[in-house]
């Protein structure tokens, strides 16, 4: 018999078991593959792959179009801030400027 002070942490297995799972369904739809590939039509995963990425690469244009929009927006807003910050500091600079002219030509 063996005492160990220190235990090592085992791996752990996944085995994931499927929730929702139709064995009917699925003889069907390789029932429905073989048909159609005896028929020489195009077996319905491809048509739907087709479909699928169709429909990803519009909205992933649509998308990136989107992202530099937005983008082009933030930059003008950001450079019209920066042009607000810069005048408003070319003010204070020349009121004080003009505000220690007064104050110098008190003393003189």
């Amino acid at each position: 018999m063996r005492f160990t002070f220190i235990k090592l942490p085992q791996h752990r297995k996944f085995s994931p078991e499927p929730i929702y799972y139709d064995s009917a369904k699925e003889e069907r739809l390789e029932r429905e593959r073989n048909i159609r590939i005896e028929l020489g039509l195009k077996p319905l995963d491809e048509e739907e792959a087709g479909k699928f990425k169709d429909r990803v690469k519009g909205k992933m244009g649509r998308r990136i179009k989107g992202h530099f929009e937005v983008a082009r927006s933030a930059r003008k807003k950001s450079n019209i801030r920066l042009i607000i910050i810069l005048m408003a500091l070319m003010a204070l600079f020349y009121y004080l400027l003009h505000a220690g002219y007064d104050w110098y030509s008190q003393f003189l």
